[in-house]
């Protein structure tokens, strides 16, 4: 595991504020206090008082503050091979129990535990050389994903039920939002379920009102957005890094989207 960003926050009378973005690392984002919504891959997760997100790479996310304080710490770190990340679908399901997780019973308080230790190894990091920090850091990190795939596995609630459509549906959409800087075609999306493209084409515009690919656009348009907010990359960088293939049709994609080129929208928010 290696750092790459990490920090401990206290937003004070910045209710409605917002902080996030797209990066291609993993990231861990603890609330320590105060009320927030996470929103990530369109999805808006509400967190009071503790919570403990999983953010995967190359994500659209935004930080919404709800109360007047908020206190958290985030950690970007890039995983290698040995590292405990959890699966996609344990990330999901994970991140959707946020808001309802009791941290006082078991499993969680071993879990509460180690995230509260990374928060004081933070709190003390100036007094700490960097190479020890950063080591102790890591070892922090890997004890929460193992906690936290571990305090899945063990909960007892039975998941909703769902229909092969809705299956289907949202397996396809979890496949695009993970995958949507790569090039992807028809064939690749439908290979991954298993499914006939045109039937998975119907299956999908039933289900949502639109294609995979329209989907996977709106995917890589809202990332692009956050690029040209957050990033000193060029459009031509942005273009390659949402998986557009062509910088012509990213920018006239993005003008039909947000009413103007990518260089003049970023121009107007950024003065």
């Amino acid at each position: 595991m290696k750092i790459r960003k990490h920090g401990l926050a206290e937003a004070v009378c910045n209710a409605g504020g917002r902080a996030g973005g797209v990066h291609p690392y993993c990231e861990l984002l603890c609330i320590l206090e105060g009320e927030a919504e996470l929103e990530w891959s369109g999805v808006a997760y509400p967190a009071n008082g503790t919570a403990l997100f999983v953010i995967l790479p190359n994500t659209p996310h935004q930080l919404v503050q709800r109360s007047d304080t908020l206190r958290y710490w985030y950690a970007e770190f890039h995983a290698e091979e040995h590292d405990p990340l959890p699966a996609v679908d344990v990330v999901y399901q994970w991140n959707g129990q946020q808001g309802g997780i009791d941290w006082d019973g078991d499993p969680y308080k071993a879990l509460r535990a180690a995230f509260q230790a990374v928060c004081m190894l933070m709190t003390a990091e100036s007094s700490l050389p960097w190479d020890l920090f950063a080591e102790a850091l890591a070892s922090d990190l890997r004890k929460l994903l193992m906690l936290l795939t571990g305090a899945i596995s063990t909960r007892t609630k039975p998941a909703p039920s769902y229909s092969s459509s809705e299956t289907v549906v949202s397996e396809t959409m979890r496949f695009l939002e993970s995958m949507f800087p790569q090039p992807l075609t028809l064939r690749t999306i439908a290979d991954n379920t298993h499914y006939n493209p045109s039937y998975l084409v119907r299956l999908f515009r039933k289900q949502t009102g639109k294609t995979p690919f329209g989907y996977l656009n709106e995917l890589r348009l809202n990332a692009a957005s956050e690029y040209l907010l957050h990033s000193r990359m060029s459009v031509q960088q942005i273009s390659q890094a949402c998986g557009f293939q062509s910088i012509h049709y990213f920018s006239r994609t993005f003008k039909q989207r947000f009413g103007a080129a990518p260089s003049e929208w970023r121009r107007d928010r950024r003065g």
